[in-house]
Order: C-alpha cells, then sequence, then structure tokens
C-alpha cells in the first residue's frame, strides 16, 4: 500500500472493501478491493488464480493493475489486495437514476452496452475464464458509450461461504444476479450467462408506477406492437 494514497472508502461488498486511492507517483486514481482471506494458504491462491487475468487484453474489460498481499496489523488480518481503474460511471447508476426520474433506458444505449459486455464476456469465456461476479455495478462506463466489464473474481475467492451467504441475502430480490447453482458455489460460462439475463431483466423493466404518466389507449396501443 506504500505506493497509493487513500482517497475515500467506497460502500463495502460482501466480499471485501473498496477504497478509491491515488498512485503516488502519478497522482492517477485507482480502485483497491481488500478482500480478506483466511491465511497464507488461502490469499497465495486467490493471487494465482487470478494471474491470468493481468494478462487480458480487450477494450470492454477493465483489467487488475496490480495484486499484492499485505498484512493489517490493527485487526491482525490477511489482505488480497486488487488494484483496478477508477470509474465513477456505472450501469447500477444508470439503472437508479433513470428509476428515480421514472424513465425508460435508451433502448439503442443499452443494446451497444449489452453488445459491448457480449463481447467481452465471448473473450473471457474462449479463454477458459468466469467472471463470477457480474452485475451492474462491476460494468463500469468508461464514458457516454463505452463500457467495461470489472471486478473479475475466482473461485478461491468465490467460495468463502460466510461472505458469499452475506451476499447472497442482502436483497435476493434486487441485488442478488448469481445463477442457482452458484448459491452452491457452482460457477460456469452458464452462470456468467445467467447473470446478464438478470441485468437485461432490470435494464428494460418499466420503472415502478410508469403507466400512471401515461394515457391508458396509448398502453393498449403499446400492448398490441
Amino acid at each position: 500500500m506504500e505506493k497509493y494514497k487513500i482517497v475515500e472508502e467506497l460502500n463495502p461488498g460482501a466480499l471485501g472493501l473498496n477504497l478509491v486511492v491515488k498512485e503516488k507517483a502519478t497522482k492517477v486514481k485507482r480502485v483497491i478491493k481488500q478482500v480478506e482471506c483466511i491465511d497464507d494458504h488461502h490469499a497465495n491462491e486467490a493471487l494465482e488464480e487470478l494471474m491470468p487475468v493481468l494478462k487480458l487484453r480487450h477494450t470492454n474489460i477493465s483489467v487488475y493493475r496490480d495484486m499484492f498481499i499485505t498484512w493489517n496489523s490493527q485487526i491482525s488480518s490477511l489482505f488480497l489486495c486488487l488494484v483496478m481503474d477508477y470509474s465513477r460511471g456505472s450501469l447500477q447508476r444508470v439503472i437508479d437514476k433513470n428509476r428515480e426520474k421514472r424513465m425508460v433506458m435508451d433502448s439503442e444505449w443499452l443494446q451497444n452496452m449489452l453488445g459491448q459486455v457480449l463481447d467481452a464476456l465471448e473473450y473471457l469465456h474462449q479463454l477458459d475464464l468466469i467472471h463470477r461476479n457480474l452485475k451492474p455495478s462491476n460494468i463500469a462506463l468508461v464514458s457516454s458509450n463505452h463500457c467495461k466489464l470489472q471486478d473479475l473474481s475466482c473461485n478461491a475467492l468465490m467460495t468463502h461461504k460466510a461472505k458469499w451467504n452475506v451476499r447472497a441475502e442482502e436483497d435476493p430480490f434486487q441485488k442478488s444476479w448469481m445463477a442457482p447453482e452458484a448459491l452452491n458455489f457452482s460457477f460456469s460460462q452458464k452462470a456468467d450467462i445467467w447473470s446478464l439475463g438478470c441485468i437485461i431483466l432490470l435494464s428494460t423493466a418499466l420503472p415502478e408506477g410508469f403507466h400512471a404518466h401515461i394515457p391508458k389507449g396509448r398502453v393498449v396501443r403499446s400492448s398490441k406492437k
């Protein structure tokens, strides 16, 4: 952590703490995900499993910039630190904003974004890699028409039962994108596609109360189409 200065702490995920940092040498903002590990073996197993991710080269995948293991003496815990690109925007923020304003997401824009996500997933799957943690907040918007998958995980981290149950039970109807088999720690390419399907469903669902602002006749005509 000596190379980085902590700027702010983001909302923690079920699997770890997220910190916005600045590289001291370049002043570039990054995000460091700190995942608590059981012991040295667990940390090194996860690190080894994630090493191939450093070699990924795809315009729609945000790769890890660095990975390292650190010891927090204050709480006597071992952490695997994953350094990612910083991006303020995400598909989750777009979904939340549209729901707040009771707006429907632009279909052409969404089709473009989902096409990029599919290209990235196809690239990963051709390399026999699985994302394992696909959800709207992990689809970063680097510009208005360009998105990247981020926060790829590995089997060693995703089979921590206590943390996984937190994620599964946090809000099973609105915040869980896991395929049924993933609840039993079984991950596959099909599970990634299931998660993508959940994202599509949420992105295209009409906001609550939306019909109240549309004349009844228009709703009927739209339904017939």
